[in-house]
């Protein structure tokens, strides 16, 4: 079996449409298949937009961004020759729920996920409208009705996997025997049926969800670029394609890599050890990346990342030291406030930590701390803005002396100054922050010093 994700990068108009059936129908006597697709690029912003315009009591902004939305898809369905009405009636209930935000002047988070999924429900019933229409007999579904169950952490929900892993086999598995299944990504729905969605990358988790339950061969992630690469191709020019990756490696290069991805993605391959591969759908000729329990070999560094617009906040405070649960009670209150911390340091002498964060969460973050901890447990609290944060990515790393100290050589030599450093027990990643100035020379300083534009994946 093999379930093939679509994503919306490669979904811009008719003509994509017609691309991808082509393909599915080339494809079509090898096995059983299932089809994961996103919305529409684009779309997804723009549903967020017009349920922000609803709220606000923009009846004109958000009547004008519908009917556009509409017109878009339709014309779509015109081009390819479908009636689609299955297409008219989602938008009509898609109109029922931004009249009923306009109504009431609110908009929850539940609402919101409402909203934002009804793209992958437009994209999918046109695809599968047009499978059919080539003699292939398809059926949509959302991910709900394919039996993604979450949490009701709207806007990021958590698959309940064990959950999911059954109402997948129960639902999916009959189907398989005459019909090729098409299912909305990004979407799920809680135990009591409220539609959720699972946040940046949740296409990419679907397909992994779908896949790891009904113990498929491969999930295939086709997407607009190549692969997981050994820098971001656009700051070294002679980045090379890792044709090979682990899963814990993965992870870490799809939060520092030149496409973010999801990492959340990975974890349903790991249990199952389900085999992941991102291929490019405009460069079909390249394999791409596979992502599997075992990563390629040679290398003891394979990737240098980087992530612009970050910053770093710290506390400091006398009263912290040998005071325990300083820490947690930072990481509380911005937990609570859902703010992602993507690294964590503290001085031996516990006097400060150091946080970092995008640059939008470190200013909220700095409001928090300053409302609710300043003067208690924490003296002072200061934010440098405008950060990059690097990454040499390896499980090559583990147990091979000497790595941090080329690393910190490497940047040191080209004048580049190191602001704050973090590294897991694991070794299997070094991370540092540096002036947003200085994070590409960084990259390409690395990038150099391990030599890995001679990587052979």
């Amino acid at each position: 079996m093999l379930v093939m994700k679509f994503g919306g990068s490669i979904l811009n108009g008719s003509s994509d449409f017609i691309e991808i059936c082509d393909y599915i129908a080339e494809i079509g006597e090898k096995g059983d298949k299932i089809i994961v697709i996103s919305a529409m690029k684009g779309v997804t912003d723009s549903l967020l937009k017009l349920s922000s315009l609803a709220a606000s009591g923009d009846e004109i902004g958000s009547s004008r961004l519908l009917m556009d939305l509409e017109e878009r898809h339709l014309r779509v369905c015109e081009e390819l020759g479908l009636a689609c009405e299955d297409v008219r009636r989602e938008f009509e209930k898609l109109e029922r729920v931004i009249r009923g935000i306009t109504y009431l002047g609110e908009l929850t988070p539940r609402v919101r996920d409402l909203v934002a999924s009804f793209g992958e429900n437009f994209s999918g019933r046109i695809l599968s409208s047009l499978l059919r229409s080539r003699g292939i007999n398809s059926r949509f579904m959302t991910g709900g009705e394919a039996g993604i169950i979450t949490d009701d952490l709207y806007g990021n929900a958590n698959p309940l996997l064990r959950a999911t892993r059954v109402y997948l086999r129960t639902r999916l598995l009959p189907v398989l025997e005459d019909t090729l299944p098409v299912i909305a990504g990004f979407s799920g729905m809680t135990r009591d049926g409220k539609v959720t969605t699972m946040g940046r990358g949740g296409s990419d988790l679907t397909a992994v969800l779908v896949g790891s339950a009904l113990n498929a061969e491969e999930v295939l992630l086709w997407t607009d670029v190549d692969g997981f690469m050994t820098a971001d191709p656009r700051i070294v020019r002679d980045a090379r394609l890792l044709r090979r990756v682990s899963y814990m490696e993965a992870i870490e290069m799809a939060h520092f890599g030149a496409k973010r991805m999801n990492p959340r993605f990975i974890e349903p391959a790991m249990l199952t050890n389900t085999p992941i591969r991102v291929r490019n759908f405009r460069n079909r000729a390249c394999e791409g990346t596979l992502i599997s329990k075992e990563g390629g070999t040679g290398n003891v560094v394979r990737a240098v990342g980087m992530r612009k617009g970050v910053s770093i906040l710290t506390v400091r405070s006398a009263g912290m030291v040998g005071r325990p649960g300083s820490a947690y009670t930072l990481l509380k209150e911005l937990s609570e406030r859902s703010m992602n911390v993507q690294m964590i340091s503290q001085s031996i002498s516990e006097s400060d930590i150091s946080l970092v964060l995008d640059g939008r969460a470190a200013e909220k973050a700095r409001g928090v701390i300053e409302a609710k901890l300043l003067g208690n447990t924490f003296r002072e609290v200061t934010l440098d803005r405008g950060c990059a944060a690097v990454a040499v990515i390896g499980s090559g790393m583990r147990g091979t002396p000497g790595v941090a100290a080329r690393v910190f050589r490497a940047v040191a030599e080209r004048g580049i100054n190191v602001k704050m450093i973090a590294q897991g027990s694991s070794e299997l990643s070094i991370s540092f922050v540096v002036s947003g100035e200085d994070g590409e020379e960084a990259v390409r300083s690395l990038h150099e010093e391990f030599e890995l534009s001679r990587v052979e994946g």
